[in-house]
């Protein structure tokens, strides 16, 4: 099983290792320039301690003296430490310390130090330089003198001068400092490793509070939406979230919408079947059973195509799938609902005007076509008052229906496309959702649906363009209440 990093252990271990990693090459390159420039003021204070010792050497040269003292240097230039120096004039050796003459001093050139480490015949580490020099009585010879012979001066009085000094000192202090710079470095991780994971804990306050918000957010709430954040960082997150919860929602709403649709579809030839077989239980008419049998197997076919088509118009809603534009005969449906809704206007004794043109085609689909004009004739019929006329007009410009609604106003027309709205008490097998669907399904096929109430007529009208055509309800006609007082 893979291991899984915390996100605090995570962010710990790239800032450890980041500070590791910056602090050495910047301790690295800070002791290198260190060390340099400790060595660098070492050989320029070797080097002025080795001019002194032959500024000496002329003064008592000049002054007489027959030899400059072999064996030691002068206090002030050995420092307490081991020094060792050696002088030749002119080729030969004049003077030197104990040892100094079996020493490899680097050879010397005219008019630069010479530098170099060396080790004494006791392996103490050294740090050497030798330079030229002139000797004193080339400086105060006569005019005269020097011009004479200047090559034979200067070849034969011309000093080199050897000085080292114990550097064992100046490689301490930089062992020193460089334990100085590693226990800093190692401190400051340290102090990172202990202060990282409290800060990384406190920077990442603000997404533990927003996991504590996403705790309470779930199907039984999906409404809720995260607010914004305290770091900017986070905003993009949140956002997303609540797009997803939005979809979420949108699903929960379109899954309620699909189950109340199906109900409400399903409650008539639901009720035509219980019908059916109740009568004949009580009743037996002594036919085939093989005629009732297709009778309840056209119910179950035509209840099997309702939730086919909300099915799908629910899948139209939810952006994922497109519906299928084909040729539909808008007339023959209208004949074919008014045959289903005969039965239902005979009994309350309504008188049903259609005018319908011969042949009407509409792109749509066929199923939703159906729940469409369905709904609306079946409202119509369901809420005109007994005895009254319900119209209905079949063109190619439109289709509408038109029923007697005195128990609405302008305001109940506004409600009407509300899912579950209902008006009045005596709603029998409607629930309210009839208009709400029919402008579902007519918003799914680019269909408009519009409701006007005028003089106590209520129209409802279906045209396949955007055009509200012959909208103006006729005197004594008018349209379904549709769930008007269902809801």
């Amino acid at each position: 099983m893979k291991t899984v990093l915390s996100l605090r252990l995570r962010i710990t271990l790239f800032v450890i290792v980041a500070i590791m990693l910056i602090l050495g090459a910047a301790i690295y390159l800070i002791d290198a320039r260190v060390d340099t420039e400790v060595a660098q003021r070492a050989d320029a204070n070797l080097l002025e301690r080795a001019q002194a010792l032959s500024d000496i050497f002329n003064e008592q040269h000049a002054a007489g003296a027959v030899n400059f003292p072999s064996g030691r240097v002068p206090a002030f230039l050995a420092d307490d430490g081991r020094v060792y120096f050696v002088i030749d004039c002119g080729g030969q050796h004049v003077s030197s310390s104990s040892e100094a003459t079996a020493m490899p001093w680097p050879t010397s050139v005219a008019g630069q130090p010479v530098f170099a480490d060396l080790t004494d015949p006791q392996d103490t580490s050294l740090r050497a330089v030798v330079l030229r020099f002139a000797q004193a009585s080339v400086l105060s010879s006569p005019p005269d003198e020097s011009a004479a012979h200047p090559r034979q001066h200067s070849a034969d009085l011309s000093c080199s001068l050897g000085l080292a000094a114990n550097r064992t000192e100046v490689e301490q202090f930089q062992s020193s400092l460089d334990l100085i710079l590693i226990g800093c470095i190692l401190l400051a991780i340290v102090l990172v490793a202990m202060l990282v994971p409290l800060l990384v804990g406190r920077g990442l306050r603000p997404l533990a509070q927003l996991t504590e918000a996403m705790r309470d957010i779930g199907p039984e709430a999906p409404e809720r939406r995260l607010g914004s954040a305290s770091a900017h960082e986070l905003q993009p997150l949140i956002v997303r979230f609540n797009e997803v919860l939005s979809r979420m929602e949108q699903g929960l709403i379109r899954e309620r919408q699909f189950a109340s649709s199906v109900a409400h579809e399903l409650r008539t030839p639901l009720a035509e079947l219980r019908t059916l077989i109740e009568v004949e239980l009580r009743y037996p008419s002594g036919l085939d059973p093989r005629t009732m049998l297709a009778d309840i197997g056209s119910i179950g076919v035509e209840m099997e195509r309702m939730v086919e088509a909300l099915l799908l118009l629910t899948r139209i809603e939810a952006g994922i799938e497109q519906i299928r534009h084909q040729p539909v005969d808008v007339a023959m449906l209208t004949r074919a609902l008014r045959e289903r809704h005969h039965g239902e206007a005979e009994r309350r004794r309504l008188d049903m005007h259609m005018d319908i043109e011969g042949i009407v085609i509409w792109q749509g689909d066929a199923v939703l076509l159906e729940i469409l004009l369905g709904n609306l004739l079946g409202n119509a019929i369901a809420y005109a008052p007994p005895g009254s006329r319900v119209r209905v007009n079949c063109a190619a410009a439109a289709w509408w229906v038109q029923n007697e609604a005195p128990a609405l106003d302008a305001a109940d027309v506004k409600s009407m496309g509300q899912r579950f709205w209902r008006k009045g008490r005596d709603a029998g097998v409607h629930t309210g959702l009839g208009l709400s669907l029919a402008e579902a399904t007519a918003h799914a096929q680019s269909l408009q649906l519009h409701l006007v109430l005028e003089q106590g007529q209520l129209r409802a009208s279906v045209s396949p363009q955007a055009t509200t055509a012959d909208l103006s309800p006729e005197p004594g006609a008018s349209l379904p209440a549709a769930d008007a007082a269902t809801s």
